[in-house]
């Protein structure tokens, strides 16, 4: 019986179908290029990674991904040499040498030649040559890798059709048992005899002539028969023949992550060229809490498996180290940003440090504060020693503390550290002496304990928390504890999980008055693995936002709501970063400036900025204040000089364009006025007015 249609449809596809048909992209790349596409990885790159390689525009960013293309693939990273490169390049070279040789094509495009890139040298071969039964043919037997879904011992048979040309791939549907016979046809309509004529030939090859996985059966055997009895009784090609040929073929990228390509052109513009290609996976907790003086925080983890992390090494290996650069963004749901976060940290770690860190994963703490509002959170964390790069987004809502009594998320960690801070030290996750490591994606193994952190804004010492731990509508544990237990700290209690089965048990905590009245509720999901063990950071570099400096937090509360237009908030901060009176921090003073020139208040804004000017000449938002406040007084010859020398530290907008064109113009000097608006007309030409006091200009004023 012949393969159906189908079948022998997606032999044609999987097998003869090469990279002939013309794709956008390719007729931009260079012989090398287009080689290296076609021809060294055709059969090793995945789609997604052709897609991308397609779109690349210049010849470096093509080199660079096909450094990473193979860094991707080295199985030892800390040895010099590629090992899967090095062998791939050997495959190609034999199969050109060797398999090619019956061939007019050469030997990479053969049948033979795929399955050996692909491969590698079988764990045996036999071959059937020059005999009056079969045409010519050779079986490869191989030790499948069940991790990638191969079977654990198949075979792949190739026949030479009718005897004539080059080996082909043999399949049991598509082809059937009767094409490896030299009288073939006869045995058309009754395949069970073709396998038994082969089983006289080898039983091997009679099984190989009905599937490719050496462990599946496809018959059974017959009794009472004379000495040359057939292998199978009514032997029936595999009809899972076509799956398991795909699963091999496509075995070289069953464990191949592409999500770099995504974040690549995600990312592109964002990083630089020498990370662009190398992303890292990486998971993330996030957590907003109520830091001082009740300014809500925004906290997160970024997690990196160990195969994610390198440091570099001095010469003796006595020393391992790296720079970890993170950039922040924060947007509102217009896209306005709203704030931006750069952070360069130094890591280094001693030999024994890190044999004892060695082989876990490594986690990067932070924090800092955020107004009320819903954002769209960006972050990219860069390694400089392996010029690595993770990134992910998040939308987050942060609400205002309630005036009322209230409770904070639910922060689920897997250790808890007793610190030697005060109650007001605020630390990425850590609130006065109290640290959590969060669980990321509260997750647990059995037997593990589960530390709850939990906050109670404005609760009164006489309420109550109430804790519940529940599967389905069952209470596994409950218990309730008094607000003023915790002295006013936040509360943090400890849920053993021993003897719990894998699945999700949703933790509830409820803020009870002294009548018994629910007040606030929260509620988190503990998930529970049926794993062993969990993996957790053997190494956490923990950075914090300040909040001790004098100013600082005030500086960053008043800036994000300059951001959203919140101009009087804004003053407000401004105002209580100034009054702080920290030395260190003088953009307090030309930020308040700034906004008080949008509140038409000049002379107080040059009251601020006067101070400065000595000491921050060249200081671009100095200038530029002292230039509007002066405008906006009057005194168009002080607003000219000062704007005139921020034109000198940084390019215009149009707006500073036409105050500048102004002050000429109010001076009398017309014709600086005329080429001021005519370049602010260059930079932004929809702006009536400007073109219509430029059109009232008479040539001789």
């Amino acid at each position: 019986m012949k393969g159906t249609a189908t079948t022998r449809l997606f032999i044609a596809v999987l097998f003869f179908a090469g990279p002939s048909f013309a794709e956008e992209g390719l007729e931009k790349l260079t012989d090398e290029h287009g080689k290296w596409l076609e021809e060294d990885v055709a059969y090793i790159i995945a789609k997604r990674e052709r897609e991308v390689f397609l779109l690349l525009d210049t010849v470096e960013d093509r080199n660079r991904f096909i450094e990473v293309f193979w860094e991707r693939r080295d199985p030892d990273p800390a040895t010099p040499a590629n090992e899967f490169k090095i062998e791939h390049y050997r495959r190609i070279d034999y199969a050109n040498r060797v398999l090619g040789r019956d061939s007019p094509r050469p030997g990479w495009k053969t049948d033979r030649g795929r399955y050996y890139i692909i491969l590698g040298q079988p764990q045996e071969t036999q071959r059937y040559d020059g005999l009056n039964e079969v045409v010519t043919c050779e079986i490869w037997f191989y030790q499948g890798d069940t991790s990638l879904g191969m079977p654990p011992r198949f075979n792949l048979l190739f026949f030479k059709d009718n005897d004539i040309g080059e080996y082909k791939l043999y399949h049991p549907l598509a082809n059937g048992p009767e094409a490896l016979l030299r009288a073939g046809e006869y045995f058309r309509t009754n395949q069970n005899i073709a396998v038994d004529a082969l089983e006289i030939v080898s039983m091997d090859l009679a099984r190989a002539s009905l599937t490719v996985d050496l462990t599946e059966p496809v018959g059974s055997f017959l009794s009472g028969r004379s000495t040359r009895q057939p292998l199978l009784q009514q032997a029936r090609p595999s009809i899972g023949v076509d799956a398991q040929l795909a699963i091999i073929s496509e075995s070289p990228l069953r464990r191949l992550r592409t999500d770099y390509l995504d974040a690549y052109l995600r990312y592109k513009e964002k990083v630089s060229a020498e990370y662009s290609f190398r992303y890292v996976p990486s998971r993330q907790q996030f957590a907003v809490l109520v830091g001082p003086r009740d300014t809500p925080f925004f906290h997160f983890s970024v997690e990196l498996d160990p195969q994610y992390f390198t440091l570099q090494a001095d010469r003796e290996q006595a020393r391992f180290y790296t720079t970890l650069d993170l950039s922040m963004e924060i947007r509102d749901r217009n896209g306005t940003l709203v704030a931006s976060y750069e952070n360069s940290s130094y890591l280094e770690l001693s030999q024994t440090r890190m044999e004892q860190v060695r082989g876990a994963p490594f986690a990067y703490h932070d924090d800092f504060p955020l107004v009320p509002g819903e954002y769209r959170v960006s972050w990219i964390l860069r390694n400089r020693a392996t010029k690595q790069f993770t990134a992910s987004e998040k939308d987050l809502q942060v609400e205002p503390v309630a005036g009322h009594p209230s409770l904070s998320p639910i922060l689920l960690g897997y250790k808890r550290e007793i610190t030697a801070g005060t109650e007001e030290e605020h630390r990425s996750f850590q609130m006065g002496n109290q640290l959590l490591y969060p669980a990321v994606d509260g997750i647990f193994a059995s037997g593990e304990t589960a530390w709850v952190f939990l906050q109670a804004p404005k609760a009164r010492p006489d309420q109550e928390i109430r804790w519940t731990l529940w599967a389905g509508l069952e209470k596994l544990s409950q218990r309730v504890v008094r607000v003023g237990a915790y002295g006013g700290a936040p509360a943090i209690e400890a849920f053993p999980l021993v003897g719990l089965a894998g699945g999700t048990y949703p933790l509830q905590a409820e803020l009870l008055d002294p009548s018994g009245n629910v007040v606030a509720e929260r509620t988190a999901d503990l998930t529970v693995s049926p794993r062993a063990s969990i993996p957790r950071a053997g190494f956490v570099y923990r950075h914090s936002f300040n909040a001790e400096t004098p100013g600082l937090l005030d500086l960053a509360e008043g800036q994000q709501y300059l951001a959203l237009g919140r101009i009087a908030e804004a003053e407000a901060a401004f105002s209580e970063a100034v009054a702080a009176g920290n030395p260190r921090l003088p953009q307090a003073q030309w930020k308040l400036a700034y906004v008080l020139i949008l509140l038409q208040k000049p002379a107080e804004a040059l009251e601020l900025l006067l101070p400065l000017k000595d000491t921050y000449a060249d200081e671009p938002e100095v200038v530029e204040g002292l230039g509007y406040a002066y405008y906006f007084q009057g005194d168009f010859a002080e607003a000219v000089g000062y704007l005139e020398h921020f034109i000198s530290l940084r390019a215009p907008d149009a707006p500073l364009l036409n105050t500048l064109g102004d002050s000429y113009q109010k001076l009398g000097e017309w014709e600086e006025a005329r080429k001021l608006f005519e370049r602010s007309l260059e930079l932004n030409p929809a702006q009536e007015a400007v073109r219509q006091r430029l059109a009232s200009f008479s040539k001789d004023p």
